[in-house]
């Protein structure tokens, strides 16, 4: 779609919005036999904390860091009794605050604006539902499918990429950071064995940036401590043609979802590509060694480039309901054949005569397999009514979750550019407590994440109110600690405490209005 289209379809998108919020309150709107819903929602957000660039805090304390309106329109249309055409479309536009300006005078985005960087107009889902028999659905077209039991971070949920650019991780909707693909899904109820077989095939169609997870490498407002205003991609670009890493490659799933007794399970294979991006690195430096020796960027104008290598994934999950202690369980298991890591010396640090880069983790990328697993327990609190006043049981829920490295090596690095070597075993703990008064119109919420191996976690108290059918507003504090910090070369400083010290200076105090129609 060219520019004036893009425009013209974003005009009527709005139009159609506007006239939608002055019908009469429903849950969704009937358009002859097209069933029409979505939102308008503002993101807002400041700065609690300095954000930390190449230089140091960079003055920033107070300053607007998100300015967010999105337009997001959901239609089924039943074309027939056994076939509906879904649809989701998603336009954004962000105003550009101080903070993301001076962001991208230091150097952020590259040739891009923050408006160019964080502005999107998608077709996010476009696929037929059909079902072929009693038995067998079908849907064809870009879409989005979830695998697994986790909600905070992946585990076997690993079919899709996330785009973490914009907020990072603290979006609590799934479907809005994930990034839908074309596919075939076909799904194939057994009721005989009490399961339901799923097959998926995506054929490569997707556009490239599609796949595997985006983190703001580019210097923006959720780039990690002390990068803020770096665009690495200037000197690694991102490459979809490594051929360990294609993305035109198809990929493809099969599932089996079964019940047994009071016991809920499931099993799958997956051929994906690794989540978390890996740096390739340019053999051009001295004893750099480029992944199976392919390097498909410009030896002379890059230090190395960001590809997303193809694996394999079984995994297996199991939930039930204990009656002993009232609560509802599940669990999933992910085995990942051949995950790449970035790797550097042993100590983390620069050696001339091992590894010729200035960056840790540039020396290349070793593979090794991985056991990933989640537990998690949900239960309702009949306590906090009286000690809280709540109106019903809380809820609660708490999720572990741990990666083994089975062929663990010494020099192995969590992040690329970051000092910290990577361990055999980690773990991450993470706790949800959701309360509710006046009917559900106001529900506080607390949600705290621990990394019971490198250290640091968050904290993020919210209250939601909810005004009528349509219109909600949240706001919330997001709190990141860490457990100190170690030199990375000249006078740049980098976390030594995983994901979380990363997040140095990023403390955010945010406010999301919604009007859902």
């Amino acid at each position: 779609m060219n520019n004036k289209n893009k425009c013209k379809s974003l005009g009527l998108a709005v139009a159609v919005a506007m006239g939608i919020s002055s019908m009469p309150a429903q849950a969704s709107y009937e358009l002859g036999p097209v069933q029409l819903d979505g939102f308008i929602r503002q993101h807002m957000s400041w700065n609690l904390d300095e954000p930390i660039g190449p230089g140091g805090p960079m003055d920033a304390k107070g300053d607007m860091s998100m300015n967010r309106t999105t337009l997001q329109l959901e239609w089924n249309a039943e074309l027939t009794d056994d076939v509906a055409f879904i649809g989701v479309a998603r336009a954004v536009r962000e105003q550009t605050t101080s903070y993301g300006g001076d962001l991208n005078s230091g150097g952020a985005f590259g040739n891009q604006g923050p408006r160019d960087y964080y502005d999107e107009e998608e077709l996010r889902e476009a696929y037929l539902d059909i079902f072929l028999t009693d038995r067998v659905q079908l849907k064809l077209g870009k879409q989005q499918v979830a695998w697994g039991e986790s909600d905070f971070f992946q585990a076997l949920d690993m079919i899709h990429g996330f785009d973490y650019r914009w907020r990072s991780f603290l979006e609590p909707a799934n479907e809005d950071l994930r990034k839908p693909l074309i596919m075939a899904n076909a799904i194939i109820d057994i009721p005989e064995a009490d399961g339901q077989l799923q097959l998926l095939y995506r054929p490569g169609w997707d556009n490239d940036d599609q796949i595997g997870n985006s983190y703001d490498i580019e210097g923006g407002r959720w780039s990690n401590a002390p990068y803020k205003t770096v665009n690495f991609p200037g000197a690694t670009p991102y490459s979809y043609d490594h051929p360990d890493a294609d993305t035109d490659d198809a990929t493809y799933g099969i599932r089996w979802n079964g019940t047994y007794n009071d016991l809920g399970y499931s099993l799958a294979y997956l051929r994906t590509f690794n989540p978390d991006p890996v740096m390739n690195a340019n053999p051009a430096f001295a004893n750099a060694s480029a992944f199976n020796g392919a390097y498909t960027s410009n030896q002379a104008s890059t230090f190395g480039e960001v590809i997303f290598p193809t694996i394999d994934v079984l995994g297996f999950t199991l939930n039930g309901y204990s009656e002993a202690g009232d609560f509802v369980w599940s669990t999933e298991f992910a085995y990942i054949k051949d995950a790449p890591f970035n790797v550097g010396d042993s100590n983390g640090k620069f050696t001339p005569g091992n590894c010729k880069t200035v960056l840790d983790g540039f020396c290349g990328i070793e593979q090794s397999d991985v056991l990933r697993t989640m537990f998690r327990i949900d239960k309702n609190l009949a306590f906090t009514q009286d000690l809280l006043g709540t109106e019903k049981p809380a809820f609660f829920s708490t999720q572990l979750f741990n990666t083994w490295v089975l062929d663990h090596q010494d020099g192995m690095k969590l992040l690329v550019g970051q000092p910290e070597n990577r361990k055999e075993h980690s773990s991450l703990l993470t706790f949800i407590l959701g309360t509710s008064y006046m009917n559900g119109r106001v529900t506080p919420e607390l949600v705290t994440g621990f990394d019971l191996t490198y250290g640091g976690g968050f904290v993020v108290p919210s209250v939601t109110y909810t005004m009528g059918d349509h219109w909600r507003v949240k706001g919330e504090l997001d709190l990141f600690f860490d457990d100190g910090s170690q030199r990375n070369f000249g006078d740049m400083q980098a976390q030594d405490s995983s994901l979380f010290g990363w997040f140095k200076g990023n403390d955010q105090a945010a406010v999301t209005v919604t009007y859902q129609f």
